[in-house]
C-alpha cells in the first residue's frame, strides 16, 4: 500500500512539469507581430483639475419655532394684543397649509416664493416638500422711482 501512495505522488509532479514546458513552446513559436498591426497607445486624457466655485457653509438648525412662539413674535413686532394677533396668525397658517397641500406655489413678497417640489401622502399625515425662494434684499433700500436718489 506504501508504494501505490509514492507512486501516485511521483505522477502528479511529472504531469504538472509536462503542462508547464507546453505553453512556454508555444509562446516562442508565435510570429512576431508588424507595426501596423500593433495598437498605438491612446493618448491619456488630460482632466482638468476640480476649482471650487462656491463653498458651503454647513447650517445647523436650531429648535424650532411654535405656534405660541410665533404669535409672540407677532405680538411684538405688531405691538397688537394676542388676543387680535392669535386668530389672524391661526387662520393665515390655515391657508397656506391648504394651499401648499393643494400643490399651490405661493408667492409671498415679506417671506418670497414657495415652490411645492414634492407631494407623498403617508398614513396620517400629506408631506410636501417645498423650496423656499428668499429675497437678499429684505429691509434694503426700496426700489425707487426715475429720479429718484437713494442716499
Amino acid at each position: 500500500m506504501a508504494t501505490s501512495s509514492t507512486k501516485t505522488a511521483t505522477k502528479t509532479p511529472k504531469k504538472a512539469t509536462k503542462t508547464a514546458t507546453k505553453p512556454a513552446a508555444k509562446v516562442a513559436t508565435k510570429p512576431v507581430a508588424t507595426a501596423k498591426a500593433v495598437a498605438k497607445p491612446a493618448k491619456a486624457a488630460v482632466i482638468p483639475k476640480a476649482t471650487i466655485v462656491e463653498t458651503v457653509k454647513p447650517v445647523v438648525a436650531g429648535a424650532p419655532i411654535k405656534k405660541p412662539e410665533l404669535i409672540e413674535r407677532v405680538m411684538a413686532e405688531t405691538g397688537m394684543k394676542k388676543k387680535d394677533v392669535k386668530p389672524v396668525v391661526e387662520a393665515m397658517l390655515a391657508v397656506l397649509g391648504r394651499a401648499l397641500t393643494k400643490g399651490e406655489d405661493l408667492t409671498v413678497p415679506p417671506l418670497g416664493k414657495l415652490m411645492v417640489k414634492r407631494t407623498k401622502e403617508a398614513a396620517n399625515a400629506t408631506i410636501v416638500t417645498v423650496k423656499l425662494r428668499h429675497p437678499n434684499n429684505v429691509g434694503g433700500p426700496a426700489k425707487t422711482g426715475i429720479g429718484d436718489e437713494v442716499i
